[in-house]
């Protein structure tokens, strides 16, 4: 649109810019513009979604994947196989495989260092959460009572995972057996110290929606595509 509102090119313009498009292998663009009516406002749910044979490819995999042909009476399968998986990791879905440097954009030695860097602080800001829910202080030893949902180990994780924007909270939930408020309570945790110590998390152009994406995702050959890491 150009100042005045008005468009600055038309329908017929772009379809054939398009068209005129050759790849550098030959290979020729078909395009046209379909004018039939549709509604609008129509919403896909993300169990939708996720029930659809796609393949997300590692760089961009928010739009760019194949979309596979599935036969009407495979659907059910799908769908129960999805839901099995989303119940649980899953053997190929393990807290090593989440550590994965194509997931967290670091080696594991570098993950291990960082998570080593934030426990202690972790571990205290924990304790100071306790004492002000008791109301005094520890009146037993430290290590008894209740265990934390998440370990430092995995809250630092799940940030990582998050903030490099791979995952929803619904999804790491999934994967950390835990809820979506748990996984936002330990980003709120871990964060600020991620700052206090001038570690940098890149973000990543791939986007897992479910367990079986991030299976799939792990399982790809690392030769043929690479993850791109933005700032």
């Amino acid at each position: 649109m150009n100042w005045r509102g008005r468009p600055l090119t038309s329908h017929e313009v772009v379809v054939e810019s398009i068209a005129a498009t050759t790849t550098k292998t030959g290979l020729t663009v078909h395009a046209e513009l379909d004018t039939n009516p549709y509604p609008t406002g129509v919403q896909v749910s993300d169990d939708e979604i996720a029930a659809l044979p796609i393949t997300r490819h590692r760089f961009h995999g928010e739009w760019n994947y194949a979309l596979h042909p599935q036969h009407p009476l495979d659907a059910t399968a799908a769908n129960n196989t999805s839901g099995q998986v989303t119940a649980n990791r899953g053997p190929a879905l393990t807290q090593h495989s989440l550590q994965d440097p194509e997931l967290t954009g670091m080696t594991r030695q570098q993950l291990s260092e960082l998570i080593d860097a934030l426990t202690p602080a972790l571990e205290v800001q924990r304790e100071r959460v306790l004492r002000t829910r008791r109301g005094h202080e520890r009146m037993v030893a430290p290590g008894t009572g209740a265990e934390a949902k998440l370990t430092p180990a995995d809250r630092v994780l799940a940030t990582v995972l998050h903030l490099r924007k791979l995952a929803t909270m619904d999804l790491l939930g999934q994967l950390f057996g835990v809820t979506a408020m748990t996984i936002s309570r330990a980003k709120q945790e871990v964060r600020p110290l991620l700052e206090a110590h001038g570690h940098r998390i890149t973000t990543s152009t791939a986007r897992l929606r479910t367990p079986a994406d991030v299976a799939t995702f792990l399982a790809s050959d690392p030769t043929q595509t690479k993850v791109k890491k933005t700032s």
